[in-house]
């Protein structure tokens, strides 16, 4: 093994306490706008399970992904696929 996978295989990707910089960006915009976190708090009070919950948060931010095709919308999807859904669920109850 190279120092160059050695190095990368240490390096903490948490932010703030969160899984990672994506999923606190998720949750920094979903609890800091008014309308956005009552939707949050619909969809918290409307499962009852952390999966079916975080499954909906989910459903919700893609809702608003504007951009289908293209660059930008590849690196909105990889950004949204490093999110832990479940971890903003249980985060907010």
């Amino acid at each position: 093994m190279t120092n160059a996978v050695k190095a990368t295989q240490n390096i903490d990707t948490s932010y703030y306490g969160w899984n990672n910089y994506e999923t606190w960006l998720v949750n920094l915009w979903l609890t800091n706008d008014e309308s956005s976190y009552y939707q949050l708090t619909q969809i918290l009070a409307l499962y009852g399970d952390i999966v079916s919950q975080g499954d909906a948060i989910e459903e919700l931010v893609r809702a608003e992904q504007i951009i289908d095709t293209g660059l930008y919308a590849d690196l909105i999807e990889a950004a949204l696929g490093k999110v832990s859904w479940y971890e903003i669920a249980e985060n907010n109850q």
